[in-house]
């Protein structure tokens, strides 16, 4: 769907362009060509660049997020056509006079705001990148992409300085820059109103102690600093209940848009499976929105449709989790059907064979993917004899041959309220969460859980070479880490983000930019509950992986020896912030971030996670380094292509 949605853009961004070469193949572009050329590229800027700026509005006033991947895609249309509008004026007007057009641009009001226009949208465009993203840190590509509506306002300027009185569409845009300008104001002022109200509403407070707050609001929002990174949006911690059943209920106030993450998370994943039961958390994961008693099949998706929601759900090693993200409206709802599937799930035999198929293909996606599969082998190498070396989506020959009784009887081991954790996190207060929490899931009964008892690694893998069909070679190496609640998690992430993340990261200047031995090399860093597992994959010709994999260690030795600049520090900590703040930057992606904590360390943990960060010394990430990263403790497996040797 997010494929065809933005086909669908491209296309109805295009389409002007597509009218204007219809026009002049068929010599149709009025009696003044170059006069209409220009006005109808100006005015696909405009539309464009306020449709972009109405994304966000539409998420504050009704609780849609589906559009806000397609800003930046808006942008730099609005930008090519702002370009060609530009060219025409250059080329066509005055054909590259420049001394004319430096005086026009002097003398002319017009032209100078819509020279500022574009200004102002160059440097905006430059940072729509990933990796600017990256590069700026969130808080500081926020503020600079603020030019925007400066842009808006000066396009609005020009069109209108431009037509004179004459034509009312100049002031149809300036009206509709203002109402979205409006609603931006609105909701910034609500949310102040909203942290204000928090920090004045004890009666304790006297009058003196309240206006002095209000002045350092005022202050505090008038600065021009701002912290590098966020924490988690609003001023308000989450919250931690359990249940009397011992369903774990966390939730936060996270007022963006009307809409709220209703999230179940299951203390069960692929390291609970028996060797007799392998897949079978993956395959619960499939069938729970496959039906109840209550809810035959079918009805569950025609449920969530009919509350304006959408569904997802995920299987790790240490947990699996179900997500529903709806309007506050359907909240209840949401967790009334997330708390029928987890206990009353049916197991219809047919929607059980059918699934299968479904999970065959899940196999066969993940096999013929070499980068996808290269991970999964990693895994494998890396934990021998150890539950996180098998295969999440189990075997075919043990997925063919499940029947409803295996599946139900792990389903009610598991399944368990003790074993669960429902986060709520949007535009609901925590008292009303826990309500809602009390009314649904306060309800199940079950026994206490059952979970195997399992230890950390004890060794690892020897070397793989798997012969693949594609052309191209790959290489990948894998070094065991620190697990969640360990305090090296910190450093390893920084050590992580410098050794592989980015173009300007060690592994990519030496082995790509300088020696020219990889296409591509990355590294990333996965903090299981019981081990983590630091990964690099590269891709590449089979010709280089000897040398390719001695410039690894070869890099990994020299910050065991040498430790890490300052600067490449503070790169990784910018880098760490950013990638938190767009991992929590919804209401859905921050309820993952306290499940996933819930579940496999501690919600304390999480919450502090940036700063902790923000305290990592270079010696930490040295000493990391020297603890994890030897020369003769990392597993290896290489893709060699059909006919290499």
């Amino acid at each position: 769907m997010r494929v065809a949605l933005k086909a669908g853009v491209w296309l109805v961004c295009l389409s002007p362009l597509a009218k204007l070469f219809y026009g002049f193949w068929t010599d149709d572009l009025t009696a003044n060509p170059i006069s209409y050329v220009t006005n109808e590229l100006g005015q696909t800027t405009l539309r464009l660049l306020l449709l972009s700026l109405a994304l966000t509005p539409l998420r504050i006033l009704f609780g849609w997020g589906w559009q806000m991947p397609l800003r930046r895609l808006l942008g730099l249309f609005a930008f090519f056509y702002v370009c060609l509008h530009l060219s025409v004026w250059v080329v066509l007007d005055h054909f590259f006079d420049w001394r004319e057009m430096g005086a026009d641009i002097v003398k002319r009001p017009y032209i100078t705001v819509g020279m500022l226009a574009f200004t102002l949208l160059v440097p905006l465009t430059a940072t729509s990148t990933t990796g600017m993203i990256k590069r700026l840190g969130a808080a500081r590509w926020r503020r600079l992409h603020r030019l925007v509506y400066a842009a808006a306002v000066a396009g609005c300027l020009h069109f209108i300085w431009l037509a004179k009185k004459v034509r009312p569409d100049p002031w149809v845009y300036a009206a509709i820059l203002a109402l979205l300008l409006g609603i931006r104001v609105w909701d910034s002022a609500r949310r102040f109103a909203r942290r204000r109200d928090h920090l004045l509403g004890s009666s304790a407070m006297d009058s003196t102690a309240r206006l002095l707050v209000f002045l350092v609001l005022l202050l505090t929002g008038c600065a021009g600093v701002t912290p590098r990174a966020p924490g988690p949006p609003d001023a308000a911690a989450p919250t931690r209940h359990v249940l009397p059943n011992g369903v774990v209920v966390i939730s936060q106030e996270h007022r963006a848009s009307d809409i709220v993450a209703v999230q179940l998370w299951l203390r069960v994943g692929g390291r609970d499976e028996a060797p007799a039961e392998l897949g079978l958390s993956h395959y619960l994961e499939h069938m729970l929105f496959k039906g109840t008693p209550t809810r035959p099949p079918g009805s569950i998706d025609t449920e969530i449709e009919g509350l304006g929601g959408n569904s997802n759900a995920f299987t790790s090693y240490d947990f699996t989790h179900y997500d529903l993200v709806v309007p506050l409206s359907g909240l209840r709802a949401a967790a009334a059907l997330l708390a029928d599937i987890a206990v009353n799930a049916a197991f219809v035999p047919a929607e059980l064979e059918s699934e299968k198929k479904v999970v065959f293909e899940e196999m066969n996606l993940t096999e013929d993917d070499p980068e996808r599969f290269l991970q999964r082998r990693l895994t494998e190498a890396a934990y021998p004899a150890h539950p996180y070396g098998r295969p999440l989506l189990g075997t075919r020959e043990f997925v063919k041959n499940l029947t409803r009784e295996t599946l139900n009887a792990y389903y009610k081991k598991h399944y368990v309220p003790a074993n669960m954790v429902l986060v709520v996190v949007g535009a609901v207060t925590p008292a009303q969460a826990r309500d809602v929490a009390a009314e649904t899931f306060g309800r199940l009964t079950g026994p206490a859980p059952v979970r195997p008892a399992v230890g950390p690694p004890t060794r690892r893998g020897a070397p793989q070479d798997v012969r693949r069909s594609e052309r191209q070679a790959y290489l990948g190496i894998a070094w065991h880490a620190a697990p969640t609640g360990n305090t090296d998690i910190y450093a390893v992430d920084l050590l992580t983000y410098i050794l592989g993340d980015g173009p300007s990261s060690r592994l990519n200047q030496v082995l790509r930019e300088q020696r020219g031995l990889v296409q591509t090399i990355d590294a990333s860093y996965i903090p299981r509950q019981l081990s983590g597992l630091v990964s690099v994959t590269a891709r590449l010709d089979a010709k280089n992986f000897d040398a390719a994999e001695a410039a690894v260690r070869e890099i990994v030795r020299r910050v065991r020896d040498e430790g890490v600049t300052s600067a490449e520090r503070e790169r990784a900590i910018t880098t760490a912030e950013s990638s938190y703040a767009f991992d929590i930057e919804t209401v859905e992606g921050l309820a993952k971030a306290y499940g996933q904590a819930e579940t496999t360390w501690t919600l304390q943990d999480e919450v502090h996670y940036l700063e902790r960060v923000r305290r990592v010394s270079a010696e930490q990430i040295r000493a990391a380094a020297r603890t994890y990263f030897g020369d003769d403790n990392y597993v290896r497996v290489r893709f060699l292509p059909e006919g290499a040797r």
